[in-house]
């Protein structure tokens, strides 16, 4: 074999390429970074441990103070039909408000949904009733020396959520592990981006995870519920661009109700938006600030007189605007209202291989849940385009 000659000068194209040693970054650079903030604020702060596969609690709350007409009530003292069901919330007694005419009354009797009320009482004079009136119920007025009375309270009402079981396993054969790879050896890469890859799993199921129990195998398989499964109440869509006014009115409707302790998570579109028509209330913090261990991204003003915290979910541009999808919508949280709850803690399990595989197996596994109380305190934006 003729031997290669190089004649002059020798460059670096004129060696053997594999002399080379190549001028390699030991950090590997990552596309996307670890944007779980809600995952992060539960574990920090709302986390309980479970001690079933099914997580359940009791919901209450006040007994109503509002009802509405469906019909009746057109001549003075006459009987009011109010919605169905709603005949419950009164008793004989009570001293009711019309809030559109203000006419007052006091009930004498209720039979199912049909209320008989005495004639116009105080400074109003009597008006007709018309459908979809709201009636406030203020008080009830007892006569002297008058018996108990009807005795009535809310009934508590059982809620529940299945575990879930997440998985997210990786392996090598030991030939690789064994060979020098720039970035570091295997499992240490792929581990650290699996840890990710699993908080992120986390993160999407409490969001829109779905409740289920699949009993068909020879195992049970749950699957748990995110907010989306609960939330039913307060879902605004926005069909197009979201406005300020619409704003206003959907964060009314969502800080209605619960603690003032709720956050709003967006997607770069909302908070594009936000950021767009609302300059006088959108106000990104001037330092570095953390709630529960995640970066506060601004805050708006909420109708009750408080500001919301908002999280930029970053990931969500990737997912789409078009028809309602993802990418168009924001959580309303409450967060006194929420709690992740967990079986097996998020743990990294080694040496998962099979014993006469030759190869080295991990895995993360967490098997949770999550309480989503009172739905009616949450609330999602959908179908914001711009």
């Amino acid at each position: 074999m003729a031997v290669g000659v190089v004649t002059g000068l020798e460059d670096d194209q004129d060696i053997l390429q594999n002399e080379r040693v190549i001028d390699m970054d030991p950090t590997i650079a990552m596309l996307d970074p670890d944007t779980s903030q809600y995952t992060t604020i539960l574990m920090r702060v709302a986390r309980s441990a479970a001690v079933s596969t099914k997580s359940e609690w009791l919901e209450d709350e006040l007994f109503p103070r509002l009802s509405s007409v469906v019909s009746g009530g057109a001549t003075n003292g006459a009987t009011i039909t109010v919605a169905a069901g709603e005949g419950a919330y009164f008793r004989a007694g009570d001293v009711v408000r019309n809030a559109r005419t203000g006419v007052a009354v006091r009930i004498i009797s209720v039979a199912t949904d049909t209320l008989t009320p005495t004639v116009a009482l105080g400074r109003v004079a009597f008006a007709a009733h018309a459908a979809s009136d709201q009636l406030l119920i203020t008080g009830n007025a007892s006569a002297q020396g008058a018996t108990l009375g009807a005795r009535k309270i809310t009934k508590r009402v059982a809620q529940f959520n299945y575990l879930m079981i997440q998985r997210n396993p990786y392996g090598f054969t030991r030939s690789l592990m064994a060979s020098k790879l720039y970035g570091g050896p295997e499992p240490m890469k792929e581990r650290k981006k699996k840890a990710i890859e699993h908080k992120r799993a986390l993160e999407y199921t409490l969001f829109w995870g779905t409740k289920a129990l699949d009993v068909s195998g020879s195992e049970p398989n749950g699957t748990a519920g995110g907010l989306y499964e609960f939330i039913l109440t307060n879902v605004k869509n926005a069909a197009g661009a979201l406005t300020k006014a619409n704003l206003d009115n959907f964060m009314r409707d969502f800080l209605q109700h619960g603690d003032q302790n709720g956050v709003l998570f967006v997607s770069p579109v909302v908070s594009q938006a936000i950021s767009g028509f609302l300059r006088d209330a959108w106000q990104p913090p001037d330092t570095n600030v953390r709630l529960w261990g995640a970066k506060v991204d601004g805050f708006i003003s909420g109708a009750y007189g408080y500001k919301v915290p908002v999280f930029v979910k970053r990931d969500w541009n990737d997912f789409s605007t078009a028809s309602g999808q993802y990418g168009g919508w924001a959580f309303y949280v409450n967060m006194d209202g929420v709690e992740m709850v967990t079986l097996r803690n998020t743990e990294l399990l080694r040496d998962r291989q099979a014993n006469d595989a030759d190869t080295y197996d991990e895995e993360y596994l967490t098997e949770f849940s999550c309480k989503v109380k009172h739905e009616r305190s949450h609330g999602i934006i959908t179908g914001v385009t711009g």
